[in-house]
């Protein structure tokens, strides 16, 4: 679960603080990074709340069979 919502935190600090900073410091097209960086914040978000919840749902179990 603390590696989900470190995921979570940092997906919103890039989606919310730092994607225009983000698209100026590393000088490509806006819409090049429109497209990359949303896609990245996207991912970190999703992931980081896939983890929260397999975290707090007990984590990987055995496979039965």
């Amino acid at each position: 679960m603390a590696g989900g919502a470190v995921s979570v935190v940092l997906g919103a600090l890039v989606a919310f603080l730092w994607h225009s900073p983000l698209v100026e410091t590393t000088g490509v097209p806006e819409m090049v990074g429109f497209a990359v960086f949303r896609g990245a914040e996207a991912a970190l978000l999703w992931g980081g709340a896939w983890l929260c919840v397999r975290g707090w749902n007990g984590g990987p179990r055995p496979v039965e069979g």
